[in-house]
């Protein structure tokens, strides 16, 4: 677990935040349209999209796709690890379907996994649960709007990567603290950072913990400034109806 120090100067022009990339299936007004309107979006969606609705892909410069962990596919995978434990356990499909935590094992397996287009990783996804996609469309064309609006709440920064570890995070808060003490945005003081993995939900987070000689005020704007200085490398996943960004920081005073 990463121990670090950080004491840090003034400085050049702080470089401008890339925005957040929210994907092509779903325009910016889509959610003050109607009902209608909505239905549509979902009923043109790609088969990919349904299966792994509504964070779990991201569109590469290239128009590859990557799957990523959605808050459905890390639960399903914790009833499956069960269900490989117990020797001779029966089938679990069932038993997830009454909780609502079914996914397929096949797509629960293709996090990670990596498709050179859009095209190709329908056709991947059809293949292994083609009917299960069908379902799942009309589940999201029974209530359309909340569906847009469940998608709009998941976001990944563009620089961010599956899994960077926790050295690789280390260093990018690092980076962030300077750059802001270089342009003035956040008090120029000593602060230390701890960072440790948090897989409380089955998906790998980071929790940073930056310990800083300021107020208690001055420590919630501090925490407010690097955790939007991190948007371009965080990710957020939706669980519970609400964004979860997956690098989290707590800005805590010294005793």
């Amino acid at each position: 677990m990463p121990n670090r120090s950080f004491a840090g100067g003034p400085s050049r022009l702080f470089a401008s935040l890339s925005p957040l990339r929210l994907k092509r299936s779903v325009s910016a007004a889509s959610a003050g349209r109607s009902s209608d309107t909505a239905a549509c979006l979902v009923a043109a969606l790609p088969a990919y999209q349904v299966a792994l609705w509504p964070d779990g892909w991201v569109i590469g410069p290239g128009g590859g796709v990557a799957v990523r962990d959605t808050h459905a596919m890390a639960e399903a995978r914790r009833w499956y690890v069960l269900a490989d434990r117990a020797a001779g356990a029966p089938r679990m499909d069932r038993t997830m379907r009454l909780y609502g935590t079914f996914v397929p094992r096949p797509v629960v397996a293709l996090a990670g996994q990596r498709f050179p287009s859009e095209s190709v990783a329908s056709v991947a996804l059809q293949l292994v649960a083609g009917d299960w996609i069908a379902q799942r469309r009309q589940q999201l064309l029974a209530a359309p709007d909340e569906a847009i609006r469940a998608r709009w709440l998941g976001w990944t920064g563009s620089r961010h990567t599956a899994d960077p570890g926790t050295d690789a995070i280390a260093m990018c808060v690092m980076e962030v603290l300077a750059d802001c003490l270089r342009e003035g945005l956040i008090p120029t003081t000593g602060s230390d950072l701890r960072v440790r993995p948090d897989d409380g939900f089955g998906i790998r987070g980071y929790r940073c913990l930056i310990t800083v000689d300021l107020d208690s005020s001055a420590r919630v704007r501090f925490r407010e400034v690097i955790q939007t200085a991190l948007v371009p490398w965080n990710r957020a996943v939706v669980r519970d109806c609400a964004a979860h960004p997956l690098i989290k920081v707590e800005v805590r005073g010294r005793r």
